[in-house]
């Protein structure tokens, strides 16, 4: 019996007339669901078209908002009435039910008008409902309260970020660990140069000597690598990158210095005749710059600067110019031949994969090649291309390396400094 009168409350004859009553086809509140404002339906030609539709959203809206539910097993009945504001609801609550009340008054009334012992069985079967309390305005708004909301809203949005954060890791291909970097090219990973603070991109010698006082050990263990791989004098080892900008002229130089200070004769030969940056480097320091050669004979070896003890510097641009993109044809041979009373070690600058065919040119020269690769920033399908397009140098790489890291990120990634070189960081 409790639910028939649940469904009573409910009803549309009931609900209509709340509607009417408290002329809610006039509240904004219960018209949101239209798709044009009152105004506009107000100046609407056919105005009984608008007017139903408006009853009607106001009487959905109505039904939507209603709550009415049994408390327990009793035959108690609450209803409550989410609104804007709570004077409002306890409004349409008190209305709700007064509607009810006289509408369960005309239909005995309606019964004892046919038959009088109609209205006798009515009242002995039927229950009796009353008010035992009126809707009041609430003190505090319906729902959880306000700080359980910004507590789940900020665990969705922590969640949301971290999935975000997870799938575009996820598709990220660029190399950022040793790991990663052996399993691409299946080549032993020397180590993970990081990327050094106030230092600008074109100053070479800063940032060479950075590296020389943070990562020595790295750059002796590629020096002692070079060294195992080849097996003539001078050991002769070209670096190259995938890419302009990774990093391999700094690398050279500081291979170049790291070999040097072990007491090795070094030459660091420039090779990158289109942007001969240790060329720049040279003529920067104080020392004068090297002139260019009048042709390719092996007495270009004449030309070199002495940079520091134990290692020279050979420039082939400043004899062939800046336009010039190849290596002419058995040079890098003739000052090979003309270096091998004089040094131990050669180390040649060469043009990154993707500039062209110098390093393939350059592999029966050479014995090995080091191959330089930008944290974080070169995808790892662009290094395999890279790669198998060195044709005949690409048996002879002997190692790789990993320049410009961000160390804070490298964490991540499972990549920890030992606490020696973080003190010497830190310093």
């Amino acid at each position: 019996m409790v639910q028939n009168q649940i469904e009573l409350l409910r009803s549309g004859n009931v609900l209509a007339k709340v509607v009417e009553t408290l002329q809610l086809t006039k509240d904004p509140e219960f018209l949101r669901s239209l798709r044009s404002p009152p105004e506009a339906q107000k100046r609407d030609p056919v105005a009984t078209d608008t007017d139903a539709a408006a009853f009607r959203a106001a009487l959905v809206a109505l039904n939507s908002k209603l709550s009415i539910r049994q408390v327990g097993t009793s035959h108690l009945v609450t209803v409550s009435f989410q609104a804007s504001t709570p004077e409002k609801a306890a409004r349409i609550v008190n209305s709700v039910i007064r509607i009810y009340l006289q509408e369960r008054g005309r239909a005995s009334d309606a019964a004892s008008s046919k038959a009088p012992t109609l209205r006798e069985i009515y009242q002995s079967l039927g229950p009796s409902a009353q008010v035992i309390s009126e809707a009041e305005p609430p003190v505090k708004s319906d729902g959880p309260p306000a700080a359980l909301i910004l507590v789940a809203a900020a665990l969705f949005g922590l969640g949301t970020t971290a999935a975000v954060a997870l799938l575009l890791d996820a598709l990220d291909d660029t190399i950022h660990d040793a790991h990663q970097m052996e399993y691409v090219l299946g080549l032993e990973c020397l180590g993970v140069v990081p990327r050094f603070a106030n230092v600008d991109n074109g100053s070479e010698d800063a940032a060479a000597r950075r590296l020389l006082a943070v990562e020595g050990p790295v750059l002796r263990r590629a020096a002692a690598t070079v060294q195992d791989a080849s097996t003539g004098e001078p050991r002769t080892i070209g670096v190259t990158s995938v890419l302009p900008g990774e990093g391999a002229t700094t690398l050279a130089i500081g291979l170049a210095m790291a070999s040097a200070a072990s007491g090795k004769r070094v030459l660091l030969i420039d090779a990158v005749l289109d942007n001969p940056a240790i060329s720049r480097w040279v003529a920067s320091l104080s020392c004068a710059p090297p002139r260019p050669g009048a042709n390719p004979e092996p007495a270009v070896i004449g030309d070199v600067v002495k940079v520091q003890a134990g290692l020279h510097v050979l420039s082939l641009a400043e004899g062939y110019g800046e336009a010039s993109r190849l290596m002419p044809r058995g040079l890098l041979d003739d000052i090979l031949n003309a270096a091998e009373a004089s040094y131990d070690m050669v180390i040649v600058d060469m043009p990154s994969l993707a500039s062209g065919p110098q390093v393939r040119a350059a592999a029966q020269s050479l014995d090995g090649f080091l191959l330089v690769v930008k944290w974080g920033a070169t995808k790892s399908e662009l290094v395999r291309q890279a790669f198998r397009s060195a044709g005949q140098a690409e048996p002879k790489f002997i190692g790789t390396m990993l320049n410009m890291a961000d160390e804070a990120t490298m964490k991540r990634y499972g990549y920890k400094r030992s606490e020696e070189l973080k003190v010497v960081i830190a310093s």
